[in-house]
């Protein structure tokens, strides 16, 4: 397992030691945001087609739960810690959760890593997420408000109209 900013990792400024499957997202609190996986390279899987951040000439646009998290406390969130995670160090880490003679792929042990970790962002196999102690960014405010604004717009103009 290796741990390195969030920066080093959009740069690109990382040695990979064996064949990273899993990443495990922490904010600037070390708290587990976010754990997901990718069957090819994990940059790939956050910048590349369909992948967490979009990228432009002069913008970065989050579009997962994750991606707009770290997006929206740029440039904190430069200095956020992202973890890759071989097969190996999944095995090892769930040791004590696991048959010590089953046969183990990533997508197996995803929901073990999640479980375990509690982190705060994951909804699927997650029983028990972690909570999120950052404080909201104003962009995050901002949605909020907008969101907020929009329900009750929707959801007030039906119920008095039901009425």
């Amino acid at each position: 397992m290796i741990e390195i900013t969030f920066r080093e990792f959009f740069e690109y400024k990382y040695r990979e030691e064996g064949f990273h499957e899993l990443y495990i997202m922490k904010n600037g609190l070390g708290e587990i945001l976010y754990i997901g996986i990718s069957e090819q390279n994990i940059w790939n899987r956050w910048f590349g087609l369909n992948g967490h951040i979009m990228e432009g000439p002069n913008f970065l646009i989050g579009e997962s739960s994750v991606g707009r998290k770290v997006v929206d406390h740029l440039p904190d969130s430069w200095d956020w810690k992202i973890q890759l995670w071989t097969l190996n160090d999944c095995v090892e880490f769930c040791a004590d959760e696991l048959n010590p003679d089953g046969r183990y792929d990533i997508k197996t042990l995803e929901p073990f890593m999640i479980q375990k970790l509690r982190s705060s962002l994951n909804m699927t196999y997650n029983l028990n997420p972690g909570i999120d102690h950052m404080p909201k960014s104003e962009k995050e405010k901002r949605r909020e408000a907008e969101l907020d604004r929009v329900y009750r717009e929707v959801f007030e103009k039906k119920s008095k109209g039901w009425k």
